[in-house]
């Protein structure tokens, strides 16, 4: 470039500013006014499992299916305990309980009939007495003794329950899954039953209870939410007047939670960010304008960006939460530079117009190369298969884009139109010792380059090692959540207090073959269905209660539905050729249809089917099976419920009823297509998609942004030598993640990417800083140079995004802290990069250049 050019250049840019500073800033407020109004009322926000989770090949086979049986149940656990801590099974706990559960499922019909279906211990203990008794009722007992001479014929022993299928299933159940791990029964009850009702007391101890409500799901997820919000109040009430504390969570209470504090939080985290970026501001200017005006300029690129986001969604996601301090960071840092630029002309003696247009016309090249580079890098993300991360993506790009039109042009005006009449600034004190301090930088630099590239190289080799050995993918919404809320209180509770917990519904749809109208159920199928029973229940982490007994698996399926009805009616199986031998169904006389219509006759029976929830036959028959108008198999479907704390295990879970599927197709399986689906299937295919995304967003940044620095340089060595600062950090930082203890979540995996968006802009400058004072001089000199300007910039604007990002570490969200450290850890090891390995390969490449060796 020919200073005349640049010259011309800086006056007409000087020219525009100095006749178009209020219609620019006019400009400025009304399209921030308009953005604005998109923000009023502030848009929800929506995080839970259905809006992460990316299409799949089965969705539209899933739906159609749905259609008949409607979506997938939701567990709300409850966790109950008495608030002084005594037996939560003695008589008066147990009355209480079923009374505060009968207001609860009164308000519940009250409001659309939420709660479809309860297990609950008085619910249970009450079922017991009916099916025992005329007209007793669990508020009239008045002890243990009571209840089980009632319920239990006089000379029963725990021994003879445990060789009746039906209460020893029910004992494992309760043992596993609803009592506290503390539970005393066998030297209480058993004792007392044992020793033919002589001696001892009966009553069973334990320090808690867990109820579990199924809700309605056919409800919006917004909507049931909120219900659930509403249904804990209620509980909070009861806690209030009674003896009993309540803890509830489901994925709907964490979804409620995380959506009513996201608002929040992210308005105290932008405040805060706001007051890191004027506190380092006022240190690197020490003036008003320098603060002021890159701040005004920076809340308008925000609200243009939340604002543009809002016109096209009606909601937020939580990742939306780290698009402030991106944008903050970036535009602080084109701030920066330019601001120091301007002080250095205005020094020199230009107008306010005239300084800020040769800043600019200096600045032009690397900004335009860092935002072309930094949009392409947040761009790539709109690969991603996951819906938040697409959005959050192009959120990005649009707020550096925002972040840029504001930092040129809205600060440029606002210079220009305040500083009209002011005079030039004239001291130079500050640039001397700039001048002392980068020469000492270059001598320590230049000694130490062979010993600086080794570390690197080390450093780099072992967080690759390090990296790949213990980083993990992660997906729960429990990480949205501070560990000190009552929510995860109570999950912790859940997770110490009883050995099965954390259930989870995965689902297996079936629908006829192609080309097949119905699911033909004849004898193979019987086989068939039984040999993929038995896999199912030898599946990871399928919940199979076995505290008495050997327990039978929580599978619903109409294969368990006659397997339960034939062995308690054997004439049913009778009438339609169906005997049961152990876990099978044996057919015998059976004729094709023959199940089909068992079930259809069951649709008819309305007595209790299920001693646990209280659902009747026919309301076991309508979850299994869908008919076609001549009464055939239409669809099926299976329940089985896995027992997944952890994404491993959800995955595990998964993954095994898959290939329960797969074995149990082909020549000799189940003649029918099959599907497995759920909320674990779900986080599976999220964490896979977490995974794509990471590595998919990470190769198109690097290649976007080699090419288009390709094309501007027009030489593959500078290309190379701006890339690789950012590509080492990007190591170093996913090193730092397994040195930290961290792991890829919906954040964090989008840190290579980060890396490269944030980090070029760092490299830019330097490189760009480097090739215009390097004419005529020798390299190290031009380094020297390039430390004492474009390095203390770099410097300034790295601090002030570094603390802008760690200002997230007091996020209550777990997630939010982690992106706070590794983002802040991405621009540290992006910035001592660019000033400490790039100044040594630039060196490198211009003695190649000049010596041809």
């Amino acid at each position: 470039m020919q200073d005349g050019d640049a010259g011309s250049r800086a006056s007409t840019i000087a020219a525009v500013l100095e006749r178009g500073s209020v219609a620019i800033l006019f400009t400025a407020v009304v399209v921030t006014v308009l953005f604005g109004m998109f923000l009023f009322p502030l848009p929800s926000f929506q995080t839970d499992l259905e809006a992460f989770a990316p299409e799949g090949p089965n969705d539209a086979a899933e739906e159609r299916i749905e259609v008949e049986f409607g979506d997938e149940r939701r567990p709300l656990f409850i966790h109950v305990e008495r608030t002084d801590g005594s037996n939560i099974l003695s008589i008066d706990a147990l009355q209480e309980q079923q009374r505060d559960l009968n207001i609860i499922l009164e308000w519940s019909e009250q409001r659309g009939h939420l709660v479809e279906e309860v297990i609950a211990a008085p619910d249970i203990i009450q079922r017991g007495l009916d099916e025992s008794t005329t007209g007793e009722n669990l508020q009239s007992a008045t002890s243990w003794e009571q209840l089980l001479n009632d319920t239990v014929e006089e000379g029963t022993t725990c021994v003879d329950g445990a060789a009746a299928d039906d209460l020893a299933a029910l004992a494992s159940f309760g043992r596993d899954a609803l009592l506290h791990k503390d539970l005393a029964f066998q030297s209480t009850t058993c004792a007392w039953l044992d020793d033919n009702r002589s001696s001892g007391n009966p009553t069973p101890t334990a320090s808690s209870t867990l109820w579990v409500f199924y809700l309605n799901p056919n409800l919006e997820d917004a909507v049931r939410q909120e219900m659930v919000n509403l249904i804990r109040n209620e509980f909070i009430t009861l806690e209030n007047n009674g003896n009993l504390s309540y803890g509830l969570i489901s994925n709907d209470v964490l979804s409620y939670d995380i959506n009513e504090g996201t608002v929040d939080n992210l308005i105290w985290l932008i405040g805060g960010a706001l007051a890191v970026v004027i506190i380092i501001l006022a240190i690197a200017f020490r003036s008003v304008q320098g603060v002021i005006f890159p701040l005004v300029a920076l809340s308008m690129a925000l609200v243009w960006t939340y604002g543009g986001l809002a016109a096209f969604r009606s909601n937020f996601s939580v990742l939306h939460v780290a698009v402030a301090p991106v944008v903050l960071g970036l535009g602080i840092d084109y701030s920066i530079h330019l601001q120091r630029a301007f002080d250095r002309f205005r020094s020199k003696g230009y107008s306010s117009a005239e300084s800020w247009g040769r800043a600019i016309d200096v600045l032009v090249m690397p900004i335009s190369l860092a935002v072309v580079t930094t949009v392409a890098a947040f761009i790539s993300n709109v690969v991603s298969p996951l819906p938040p991360v697409q959005v959050f993506g192009i959120a990005l790009a649009f707020g550096v884009i925002c972040a840029f039109i504001t930092s040129t042009l809205v600060v440029g005006a606002m210079h220009v139109l305040v500083e009209k009449s002011s005079k030039p600034k004239a001291t130079k004190e500050g640039w001397e010792r700039l001048q002392r301090m980068a020469k000492e930088v270059v001598i320590t630099q230049r000694r130490t380059q062979v010993f600086a590239l080794i570390f690197v190289v080390m450093l780099t080799i072992g967080s690759v090692v390090i990296a790949v050995s213990k980083l993990e993918t992660e997906f729960d919404l429990s990480d949205f959540l501070a560990e000190d809320m009552e929510v995860m209180e109570v999950r912790e509770d859940l997770f110490s207090s009883y050995s099965a917990t954390g259930w989870r519904p995965i689902y297996i749809f079936m629908e006829p073959l192609e080309g097949e109208q119905t699911i033909v159920d004849d004898a193979d199928f019987i086989e068939a269905l039984n040999q993929m029973n038995t896999r199912i229940a030898l599946a990871p982490h399928v919940i199979t209660p076995s505290a008495v007994g050997d327990g039978d698996p929580m599978v619903e399926s109409i294969h368990a539905v006659l397997h339960d009805a034939i062995e308690q009616d054997p004439a049913l199986g009778t009438s339609s050729g169906l005997r049961v031998v152990g876990n099978d169904l044996v057919t015998d006389g059976y004729q094709t249809g023959g199940a089909a219509a068992a079930l259809l006759q069951l649709t008819s029976n309305y007595s209790t089917g299920d001693l646990l929830t209280g659902a009747t036959w026919s309301d076991r028959v309508a979850k299994v099976i869908a008919f076609d108008e001549q009464n055939s198999i239409l669809y099926l479907r299976i329940e089985v419920m896995v027992q997944a704390s952890s994404n491993s295990e959800s995955v595990a879970a998964a993954e095994g009823l898959q290939s329960a599927v797969t074995h149990s197709t082909g020549p000799y399986g189940v003649a029918a297509q099959m599907f497995v689906t759920g909320d674990s299937v779900k986080v599976n295919t999220v964490l896979e998609g977490l995974k794509t995304s990471q590595l998919e967003s990470t190769i198109i940044s690097l290649v976007v942004s080699t090419l288009v620095l390709l094309a501007l340089t027009r030489r593959i060595g500078p290309a190379i030598i701006v890339v690789t600062p950012v590509a080492v950090a990007a190591v170093w930082v996913v090193g730092a993640m397994a040195v930290l203890n961290m792991n890829w979540n919906v954040l964090t995996v989008m840190v290579t990417a980060l890396t490269i968006g944030l980090g070029i802009d760092y490299s830019i400058h330097v490189w760009q800083r480097f090739e215009s004072m390097k004419n005529g001089k020798d390299a190290w000199e031009s380094i020297k140079e390039m430390h004492s300007t474009t390095g203390v910039a770099l410097v300034l604007s790295a601090l002030t995004t570094i603390c802008g990002f760690l200002v997230l570490c007091l996020s209550p969200m777990p997630v939010i802290q982690d992106f706070g450290i590794v983002t802040a850890l991405t621009v540290f090891f992006s910035l001592i990069l660019a000033l400490g390995l790039m100044p040594i390969l630039l060196a490198a490449d211009t003695a190649i250049e000049e010596n041809g060796n």
